[in-house]
C-alpha cells in the first residue's frame, strides 16, 4: 500500500484568495497528492509588527474558500499550538502524528530564497520533500545554486522519489500569478470590487464584519 502523499502549504491567508486555490489545485494534480493541508500561520514570527485579523477569522475565511475542494484541507494546527508559528515545529508535529505519511512542503521561489532566515532551516530542508514553485523565470538558477550549496538533490521528476532531502522545481503559470493579498486589502479599503479575486463566501464574511474597510 502506497503512503499518503500530503502537501503542506502555509500562509497567513490574509485573506485567502483565488490564487491560493488555483495553486493548490494545480500542484495537487501535477504531483498526484492525496491532499494539501493549508496551514494557517497563526502567529508568524516574521510579521509580528504587521497588524492582521485574528487567526480565528482568517481560519473561517480559509474554511469557507476550501469547502468546495475536498482535497484542499484547512489546518489549524498552528492556531492550537501556543507560541510563535515556526515551520520546523509544525513539520515535526505532523510527522510524529503520521510517521508513514509522505510530506511535500510547497513554497514559492521568492520564499525559498529567504529560507536561510528560518528557524533551523537546514533541519526543515531535510525533514520533508520540497516543491519549489518557480513564479519568475529568473529564479531557477538562483534556486538551483542554493540547493547545491545546501547539498539538496533536485529535479523535475516526482514519481517514487528517494527519501528526503529532495526538492522538485515546478514552473507555475496562472491567470492569478500577480494576485496578492496586499492588493486585495487595499482594494477593500478603497471601496473597490474584489469579486474577481476572492470566493463569494469569503467576500460575504468580509462584508458582514466590514473587514479591511477604511476607518
Amino acid at each position: 500500500m502506497n503512503p499518503t502523499k500530503t502537501g503542506l502549504l502555509g500562509g497567513t491567508f490574509n485573506p485567502v484568495h483565488r490564487g491560493h486555490i488555483d495553486l493548490g489545485l494545480k500542484i495537487q494534480a501535477a504531483f498526484g497528492l492525496d491532499r494539501i493541508l493549508y496551514i494557517l500561520s497563526a502567529r508568524p514570527p516574521h510579521k509580528k509588527r504587521q497588524a492582521m485579523p485574528a487567526a480565528e477569522l482568517r481560519l473561517a475565511m480559509l474554511e469557507a474558500a476550501l469547502r468546495p475542494h475536498p482535497r484542499l484541507v484547512p489546518c489549524d494546527l498552528e492556531l492550537r499550538r501556543r507560541g510563535d508559528s515556526w515551520t520546523i515545529d509544525t513539520i515535526r508535529e505532523l510527522k510524529a502524528a503520521s510517521p508513514l505519511e509522505r510530506f511535500y512542503f510547497i513554497t514559492g521561489s521568492e520564499g525559498f530564497l529567504k529560507i536561510r532566515t528560518w528557524k533551523d532551516y537546514r533541519r526543515v530542508l531535510r525533514e520533508v520533500y520540497f516543491i519549489i514553485v518557480l513564479r519568475r523565470s529568473g529564479h531557477r538558477a538562483r534556486v538551483e545554486h542554493m540547493l547545491r550549496e545546501e547539498g539538496i538533490p533536485f529535479g523535475r521528476e516526482h514519481d517514487d522519489p528517494r527519501p528526503p532531502p529532495a526538492a522538485f522545481l515546478h514552473t507555475y503559470t496562472s491567470d492569478y500569478l500577480e494576485l496578492s493579498a496586499t492588493d486585495i486589502r487595499k482594494k477593500r479599503s478603497h471601496g473597490q470590487d474584489i469579486s474577481p479575486y476572492v470566493e463569494q463566501n469569503v467576500q460575504k464574511i468580509m462584508e458582514e464584519i466590514k473587514l479591511y474597510e477604511e476607518g
